[in-house]
Protein backbone atom coordinates (compact mmCIF):
# COMPACT_ATOMS: atom_id res chain seq x y z
CA UNK A 1 0.00 0.00 0.00
CA UNK A 2 1.48 3.42 -0.76
CA UNK A 3 0.99 6.38 1.10
CA UNK A 4 1.26 10.01 -1.04
CA UNK A 5 1.30 12.96 1.00
CA UNK A 6 0.54 16.40 -0.46
CA UNK A 7 2.27 19.61 1.04
CA UNK A 8 0.12 22.75 0.69
CA UNK A 9 1.88 25.69 -1.42
CA UNK A 10 2.21 27.51 1.68
CA UNK A 11 3.72 24.43 3.81
CA UNK A 12 6.31 23.77 0.72
CA UNK A 13 7.52 27.38 0.91
CA UNK A 14 7.86 27.42 4.66
CA UNK A 15 10.24 24.18 4.28
CA UNK A 16 11.96 26.01 1.73
CA UNK A 17 12.50 28.90 3.85
CA UNK A 18 13.83 27.70 6.50
CA UNK A 19 16.56 25.26 4.56
CA UNK A 20 17.26 28.87 2.94
CA UNK A 21 17.69 29.91 6.98
CA UNK A 22 20.08 27.05 7.39
CA UNK A 23 21.99 28.01 4.63
CA UNK A 24 22.11 31.29 4.97
CA UNK A 25 23.57 30.89 9.03
CA UNK A 26 26.05 28.45 7.78
CA UNK A 27 27.25 31.36 4.90
CA UNK A 28 27.48 33.95 7.74
CA UNK A 29 29.53 31.77 9.77
CA UNK A 30 32.36 31.83 7.54
CA UNK A 31 32.47 35.45 7.49
CA UNK A 32 34.54 35.96 10.69
CA UNK A 33 38.20 36.62 9.87
CA UNK A 34 39.91 33.68 12.24
CA UNK A 35 38.75 30.63 11.60
CA UNK A 36 41.43 28.25 11.97
CA UNK A 37 42.53 27.38 15.59
CA UNK A 38 45.39 29.89 16.85
CA UNK A 39 46.50 29.47 20.77
CA UNK A 40 48.69 32.70 20.21
CA UNK A 41 45.89 34.58 19.46
CA UNK A 42 43.50 33.06 21.48
CA UNK A 43 40.83 32.11 18.56
CA UNK A 44 40.26 28.45 18.71
CA UNK A 45 38.63 26.25 15.44
CA UNK A 46 35.46 27.81 14.35
CA UNK A 47 35.79 30.52 16.66
CA UNK A 48 35.10 29.60 20.18
CA UNK A 49 37.16 31.56 22.88
CA UNK A 50 40.68 29.97 24.40
CA UNK A 51 41.91 30.62 28.08
CA UNK A 52 45.08 32.15 25.84
CA UNK A 53 43.22 35.52 24.74
CA UNK A 54 43.48 39.01 26.37
CA UNK A 55 39.75 38.90 26.84
CA UNK A 56 39.52 35.72 28.62
CA UNK A 57 40.46 33.96 31.39
CA UNK A 58 39.52 30.28 32.55
CA UNK A 59 38.59 30.87 35.72
CA UNK A 60 36.34 33.74 38.08
CA UNK A 61 35.59 36.10 35.15
CA UNK A 62 32.71 38.18 34.21
CA UNK A 63 30.03 35.17 33.25
CA UNK A 64 28.76 35.83 29.89
CA UNK A 65 24.68 36.14 29.22
CA UNK A 66 22.74 37.28 26.86
CA UNK A 67 23.52 41.09 27.99
CA UNK A 68 27.29 40.79 26.73
CA UNK A 69 28.01 37.63 24.40
CA UNK A 70 28.39 40.12 21.16
CA UNK A 71 30.84 42.56 23.48
CA UNK A 72 32.57 39.21 24.25
CA UNK A 73 32.29 37.95 20.67
CA UNK A 74 34.11 41.51 19.67
CA UNK A 75 36.35 41.70 22.16
CA UNK A 76 37.92 38.18 21.04
CA UNK A 77 37.74 39.81 17.83
CA UNK A 78 39.52 42.72 18.52
CA UNK A 79 41.89 41.40 20.53
CA UNK A 80 43.00 38.94 18.06
CA UNK A 81 43.79 41.07 15.19
CA UNK A 82 45.73 43.42 18.09
CA UNK A 83 48.14 40.83 18.13
CA UNK A 84 48.74 39.78 14.66
CA UNK A 85 48.96 43.79 13.52
CA UNK A 86 48.77 46.39 16.28
CA UNK A 87 46.90 48.95 16.89
CA UNK A 88 45.91 51.60 14.03
CA UNK A 89 47.48 49.29 11.11
CA UNK A 90 45.22 47.42 8.46
CA UNK A 91 46.26 43.76 7.46
CA UNK A 92 45.46 43.53 4.04
CA UNK A 93 44.11 40.23 2.01
CA UNK A 94 46.60 40.64 -1.01
CA UNK A 95 45.30 38.27 -3.72
CA UNK A 96 41.96 36.37 -4.99
CA UNK A 97 40.63 33.38 -3.97
CA UNK A 98 42.67 30.35 -5.58
CA UNK A 99 39.66 27.45 -6.26
CA UNK A 100 42.41 24.31 -5.87
CA UNK A 101 42.99 26.14 -2.16
CA UNK A 102 40.12 27.28 -0.53
CA UNK A 103 40.78 28.01 3.05
CA UNK A 104 37.75 29.77 3.71
CA UNK A 105 33.96 28.15 3.61
CA UNK A 106 31.90 29.69 1.24
CA UNK A 107 34.03 32.51 0.54
CA UNK A 108 33.05 35.84 -0.85
CA UNK A 109 34.71 35.79 -4.42
CA UNK A 110 33.22 39.48 -5.24
CA UNK A 111 35.75 41.55 -2.77
CA UNK A 112 39.05 41.56 -1.05
CA UNK A 113 38.71 42.07 3.04
CA UNK A 114 41.21 44.12 5.42
CA UNK A 115 40.84 44.37 8.70
CA UNK A 116 41.98 46.81 11.30
CA UNK A 117 41.64 47.95 15.16
CA UNK A 118 41.91 52.06 15.59
CA UNK A 119 42.18 53.55 18.78
CA UNK A 120 39.15 55.98 18.46
CA UNK A 121 39.37 57.83 22.05
CA UNK A 122 40.96 61.03 20.25
CA UNK A 123 38.63 60.13 17.17
CA UNK A 124 39.55 58.86 13.59
CA UNK A 125 39.39 60.37 10.20
CA UNK A 126 38.86 58.32 7.57
CA UNK A 127 39.20 59.33 3.72
CA UNK A 128 38.45 56.70 0.97
CA UNK A 129 39.22 58.44 -2.28
CA UNK A 130 37.54 58.10 -5.56
CA UNK A 131 37.15 54.45 -7.15
CA UNK A 132 34.65 53.40 -10.07
CA UNK A 133 34.00 49.78 -8.15
CA UNK A 134 32.34 48.95 -5.12
CA UNK A 135 34.66 49.86 -2.08
CA UNK A 136 34.27 50.60 1.57
CA UNK A 137 35.35 50.61 4.85
CA UNK A 138 32.96 49.88 7.91
CA UNK A 139 33.57 50.81 11.49
CA UNK A 140 31.58 49.49 14.33
CA UNK A 141 32.58 49.22 17.91
CA UNK A 142 32.55 46.48 20.58
CA UNK A 143 28.73 46.40 20.50
CA UNK A 144 29.09 45.47 16.94
CA UNK A 145 27.29 49.05 16.52
CA UNK A 146 28.16 50.13 13.23
CA UNK A 147 28.92 53.69 13.08
CA UNK A 148 29.77 54.46 10.05
CA UNK A 149 30.21 53.05 6.69
CA UNK A 150 33.15 55.43 4.37
CA UNK A 151 32.80 54.72 0.51
CA UNK A 152 34.69 56.69 -2.21
CA UNK A 153 34.46 60.14 -2.73
CA UNK A 154 34.05 60.38 1.42
CA UNK A 155 35.79 61.39 4.19
CA UNK A 156 34.46 60.92 7.76
CA UNK A 157 34.65 61.64 11.42
CA UNK A 158 34.77 59.28 14.08
CA UNK A 159 34.62 60.88 17.89
CA UNK A 160 34.57 59.34 20.48
CA UNK A 161 31.04 60.12 21.42
CA UNK A 162 29.89 57.74 18.86
CA UNK A 163 31.45 54.82 20.23
CA UNK A 164 28.28 52.85 22.22
CA UNK A 165 30.95 50.87 24.34
CA UNK A 166 35.29 51.40 25.24
CA UNK A 167 37.55 53.62 23.42
CA UNK A 168 38.65 51.53 20.13
CA UNK A 169 36.97 50.92 16.59
CA UNK A 170 37.15 47.96 14.14
CA UNK A 171 37.19 49.03 10.53
CA UNK A 172 36.40 46.38 7.70
CA UNK A 173 37.66 46.90 4.68
CA UNK A 174 36.08 45.73 1.46
CA UNK A 175 37.47 46.06 -1.79
CA UNK A 176 36.34 45.17 -5.06
CA UNK A 177 39.82 44.51 -7.27
CA UNK A 178 39.13 45.65 -11.04
CA UNK A 179 40.06 41.73 -12.32
CA UNK A 180 42.00 38.96 -10.89
CA UNK A 181 45.12 38.83 -13.23
CA UNK A 182 48.24 40.16 -12.30
CA UNK A 183 47.35 44.15 -13.59
CA UNK A 184 43.75 43.52 -11.50
CA UNK A 185 45.67 42.61 -8.66
CA UNK A 186 48.56 45.26 -8.66
CA UNK A 187 45.86 47.83 -8.88
CA UNK A 188 43.77 46.29 -6.08
CA UNK A 189 47.05 46.88 -3.80
CA UNK A 190 47.01 50.46 -4.55
CA UNK A 191 43.54 50.67 -4.07
CA UNK A 192 43.94 49.71 -0.88
CA UNK A 193 46.81 51.11 0.24
CA UNK A 194 44.85 54.42 -0.64
CA UNK A 195 42.63 54.48 2.30
CA UNK A 196 44.20 56.99 4.45
CA UNK A 197 42.78 56.69 8.40
CA UNK A 198 44.03 59.64 10.97
CA UNK A 199 43.73 59.23 14.49
CA UNK A 200 44.47 60.82 17.57
CA UNK A 201 45.78 58.47 19.43
CA UNK A 202 46.98 54.72 19.14
CA UNK A 203 46.82 53.30 22.52
CA UNK A 204 46.43 49.39 21.91
CA UNK A 205 43.25 47.84 22.78
CA UNK A 206 43.13 46.23 25.82
CA UNK A 207 39.91 44.38 27.47
CA UNK A 208 37.81 46.51 29.75
CA UNK A 209 37.15 42.87 31.25
CA UNK A 210 38.27 39.59 31.51
CA UNK A 211 35.26 37.33 30.19
CA UNK A 212 34.40 34.01 31.57
CA UNK A 213 35.77 31.57 28.79
CA UNK A 214 33.25 28.09 29.68
CA UNK A 215 29.91 30.61 29.97
CA UNK A 216 30.99 32.04 26.89
CA UNK A 217 31.51 29.10 24.80
CA UNK A 218 28.59 27.20 25.90
CA UNK A 219 26.23 30.08 24.81
CA UNK A 220 27.62 30.93 21.96
CA UNK A 221 27.37 27.16 20.87
CA UNK A 222 23.66 27.00 21.85
CA UNK A 223 22.49 30.73 20.06
CA UNK A 224 24.73 28.68 17.12
CA UNK A 225 22.37 26.26 16.86
CA UNK A 226 19.07 27.46 17.53
CA UNK A 227 20.33 29.87 14.92
CA UNK A 228 19.18 28.08 11.86
CA UNK A 229 15.40 27.91 13.05
CA UNK A 230 15.29 30.95 14.88
CA UNK A 231 16.90 34.21 13.40
CA UNK A 232 16.49 37.01 10.84
CA UNK A 233 19.37 38.03 10.15
CA UNK A 234 18.51 41.56 8.82
CA UNK A 235 17.47 42.32 12.18
CA UNK A 236 20.80 41.77 14.08
CA UNK A 237 22.94 43.76 11.93
CA UNK A 238 22.74 47.73 13.98
CA UNK A 239 23.46 50.69 13.92
CA UNK A 240 22.27 52.23 17.13
CA UNK A 241 21.48 50.30 20.16
CA UNK A 242 18.04 51.13 19.75
CA UNK A 243 17.98 48.79 17.01
CA UNK A 244 18.51 45.17 19.55
CA UNK A 245 16.05 42.86 18.83
CA UNK A 246 16.91 39.57 20.63
CA UNK A 247 17.69 36.78 20.09
CA UNK A 248 18.62 38.33 16.50
CA UNK A 249 20.65 40.92 17.70
CA UNK A 250 22.81 37.85 19.54
CA UNK A 251 22.62 34.93 16.91
CA UNK A 252 23.60 36.93 13.46
CA UNK A 253 26.54 38.55 15.09
CA UNK A 254 27.72 35.44 16.68
CA UNK A 255 26.83 33.68 13.43
CA UNK A 256 28.38 36.45 11.36
CA UNK A 257 30.46 38.62 12.92
CA UNK A 258 31.35 41.86 10.55
CA UNK A 259 28.11 41.90 8.56
CA UNK A 260 27.01 45.08 7.35
CA UNK A 261 23.87 46.26 8.15
CA UNK A 262 20.93 45.93 5.45
CA UNK A 263 20.98 49.19 3.89
CA UNK A 264 24.33 48.70 3.45
CA UNK A 265 24.51 44.91 2.21
CA UNK A 266 21.93 42.14 1.85
CA UNK A 267 22.22 38.68 1.75
CA UNK A 268 19.35 35.93 0.84
CA UNK A 269 19.44 32.18 -0.54
CA UNK A 270 19.09 30.74 -3.40
CA UNK A 271 18.44 27.19 -4.00
CA UNK A 272 16.99 24.92 -6.21
CA UNK A 273 13.05 24.37 -5.43
CA UNK A 274 12.39 20.72 -7.08
CA UNK A 275 14.16 17.55 -7.54
CA UNK A 276 15.84 17.83 -10.68
CA UNK A 277 17.02 21.58 -10.20
CA UNK A 278 18.57 20.07 -7.23
CA UNK A 279 19.92 17.08 -9.37
CA UNK A 280 21.55 19.34 -10.93
CA UNK A 281 19.27 19.34 -14.33
CA UNK A 282 19.08 22.10 -16.30
CA UNK A 283 17.00 24.56 -14.24
CA UNK A 284 16.67 28.60 -14.18
CA UNK A 285 15.19 31.55 -12.99
CA UNK A 286 14.17 35.21 -14.16
CA UNK A 287 14.27 38.47 -11.69
CA UNK A 288 14.11 41.88 -12.41
CA UNK A 289 17.22 44.25 -11.35
CA UNK A 290 17.17 44.67 -7.58
CA UNK A 291 17.34 48.10 -6.08
CA UNK A 292 20.77 48.91 -5.68
CA UNK A 293 22.63 52.54 -6.03
CA UNK A 294 24.07 51.26 -9.43
CA UNK A 295 25.38 54.75 -9.90
CA UNK A 296 27.24 54.64 -6.96
CA UNK A 297 29.03 51.14 -7.93
CA UNK A 298 26.37 49.20 -6.28
CA UNK A 299 25.42 45.68 -7.85
CA UNK A 300 24.44 42.29 -7.45
CA UNK A 301 25.93 38.78 -7.33
CA UNK A 302 25.31 35.10 -7.44
CA UNK A 303 27.82 32.71 -6.07
CA UNK A 304 26.89 28.94 -6.74
CA UNK A 305 28.44 26.21 -4.20
CA UNK A 306 28.46 22.73 -3.36
CA UNK A 307 26.63 21.20 -0.29
CA UNK A 308 29.63 21.40 2.15
CA UNK A 309 30.45 25.26 1.05
CA UNK A 310 33.14 24.51 -1.43
CA UNK A 311 33.17 26.31 -5.28
CA UNK A 312 33.66 23.14 -7.52
CA UNK A 313 32.59 24.15 -10.73
CA UNK A 314 33.16 26.54 -13.28
CA UNK A 315 31.65 28.74 -14.13
CA UNK A 316 30.63 29.95 -10.70
CA UNK A 317 30.04 33.08 -10.35
CA UNK A 318 27.50 36.04 -12.46
CA UNK A 319 26.98 39.79 -10.97
CA UNK A 320 25.45 42.97 -12.36
CA UNK A 321 29.04 43.71 -14.35
CA UNK A 322 28.64 41.21 -16.50
CA UNK A 323 25.13 39.47 -16.62
CA UNK A 324 23.13 39.82 -19.99
CA UNK A 325 19.72 41.28 -19.49
CA UNK A 326 17.11 39.87 -21.17
CA UNK A 327 14.86 42.36 -23.95
CA UNK A 328 12.48 43.48 -21.04
CA UNK A 329 15.33 44.83 -18.49
CA UNK A 330 14.99 41.37 -16.58
CA UNK A 331 17.86 38.76 -15.76
CA UNK A 332 17.40 34.89 -16.79
CA UNK A 333 20.22 33.15 -14.76
CA UNK A 334 20.70 29.03 -16.48
CA UNK A 335 22.11 26.42 -13.98
CA UNK A 336 23.36 23.77 -16.45
CA UNK A 337 21.83 25.03 -19.51
CA UNK A 338 22.39 24.11 -22.94
CA UNK A 339 25.50 25.69 -24.81
CA UNK A 340 23.98 28.62 -26.05
CA UNK A 341 22.10 29.65 -22.85
CA UNK A 342 22.94 33.05 -21.31
CA UNK A 343 24.29 33.83 -18.13
CA UNK A 344 24.59 30.14 -17.79
CA UNK A 345 26.33 28.79 -14.34
CA UNK A 346 27.54 24.85 -14.10
CA UNK A 347 26.45 23.30 -10.55
CA UNK A 348 26.87 20.32 -8.72
CA UNK A 349 24.01 18.33 -7.38
CA UNK A 350 22.53 19.65 -4.39
CA UNK A 351 23.71 23.12 -4.71
CA UNK A 352 23.16 26.36 -3.38
CA UNK A 353 23.75 29.83 -4.13
CA UNK A 354 24.09 33.35 -1.98
CA UNK A 355 22.78 36.05 -3.69
CA UNK A 356 24.69 39.22 -2.60
CA UNK A 357 23.08 43.57 -2.83
CA UNK A 358 25.54 45.98 -2.17
CA UNK A 359 24.35 49.04 -1.84
CA UNK A 360 20.65 48.73 -1.66
CA UNK A 361 18.34 51.95 -2.49
CA UNK A 362 16.91 51.19 0.96
CA UNK A 363 16.92 48.98 4.19
CA UNK A 364 13.12 48.32 3.13
CA UNK A 365 13.05 48.21 -0.56
CA UNK A 366 15.89 45.36 0.09
CA UNK A 367 14.01 43.02 1.97
CA UNK A 368 10.76 43.77 0.38
CA UNK A 369 13.05 42.25 -3.21
CA UNK A 370 14.12 39.13 -1.23
CA UNK A 371 10.49 38.46 -0.14
CA UNK A 372 9.33 38.74 -3.29
CA UNK A 373 12.19 36.42 -4.81
CA UNK A 374 11.27 33.95 -1.98
CA UNK A 375 8.20 33.37 -3.34
CA UNK A 376 7.71 34.03 -7.10
CA UNK A 377 11.01 33.90 -8.61
CA UNK A 378 12.43 29.99 -7.59
CA UNK A 379 14.88 28.09 -9.31
CA UNK A 380 12.90 25.46 -11.06
CA UNK A 381 13.66 22.90 -13.78
CA UNK A 382 13.07 23.44 -17.51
Amino acid sequence: MKIQIFLSPQRLFHQFFRQAQVILVALLLGAAPGVMADESTGVGANGVALPSSPAFIGEGGEKVTMDNVVRAETAKYFAEETIKTGPNKFRHERNGIQLDNQTIIRSNFDLIYSYAVFDASEGLEITVPEYDLYHSVQVFDENHVTLEVVYPGETKIVSHDQLTYGDHVYLFMRTQPPSTDKAGIEKLHQRQDSVEVKAGSSNPYTSEVKYDVSSFNALRNELIARAPKEVIVYKGFIESLDDIVSPHYQMTNLAGWGGLPARHAHYFVVAPADDKARQGDASSFTFSPPPVQFDRSGYWSLTVYNPEGWVTTKPFKISSLEAKPNKDGTYTINFNGPEDSINNLEVPENWNALFRCYLPESREAIIDFQKDMDANHKVLSN
